[in-house]
């Protein structure tokens, strides 16, 4: 059970809220429990949601890596709210349970050397954030360019702070 109540649609009256929550309505189909906790707090929500949206949005990385990234992190972490949706989400995206499965040992997956890099990063700045060694980084950089590794730094940043966010509020899971 949520540790704060959730803010439900009906009860919103900031002009920012209603945006975002419409937002959340187009892009999940509803407003997740995260938009209703954060809600709260319309500054916050409403200045969150565009960065989640340019953060996640596949610029030069590829979405499909990007949901793997969402899903080690959150499994790392051991963050049930995160995982949960992104299981569901990678579902959607035509990921297998095999596929899924493939976040929990990058290393014995059979997928791309650099997905194998980038998800080695995102472990080690989810254990380690202060020590990714320049060894794991020099890697990084045979595969991807320093544009690429500021957006995969920024995702694997935003979802540790997702993680942590949803995890001390307990949030409840969701369907997807």
């Amino acid at each position: 059970m949520a540790r704060v109540k959730y803010v439900e649609e009906t009860d919103v009256m900031d002009p920012k809220v209603q945006e975002s929550f419409e937002r959340m309505r187009k892009k999940r189909g509803k407003v997740t429990n995260i938009y209703k906790a954060m809600a709260h707090v319309p500054s916050i929500i409403s200045t969150i949601g565009s960065f989640v949206a340019a953060v996640q949005e596949p610029h030069e990385i590829d979405a499909k890596l990007k949901e793997r990234i969402m899903l080690r992190v959150s499994k790392i972490n051991h963050f049930n709210y995160c995982y949960h949706a992104h299981k569901q989400i990678s579902k959607k995206m035509g990921f297998t349970d095999e596929k899924i499965k493939e976040v929990d040992s990058p290393l014995e997956a059979q997928i791309p050397e650099p997905e194998k890099v980038a998800l080695r990063y995102a472990e080690e700045m989810t254990i380690h954030p202060g020590n990714v060694p320049d060894s794991l980084f020099i890697e990084l950089k045979n595969f991807y360019s320093d544009s690429q590794i500021v957006e995969l730094t920024a995702l694997i940043g935003l979802y540790n702070m997702i993680n942590r966010f949803n995890e001390a509020l307990k949030l409840d899971p969701e369907d997807y």
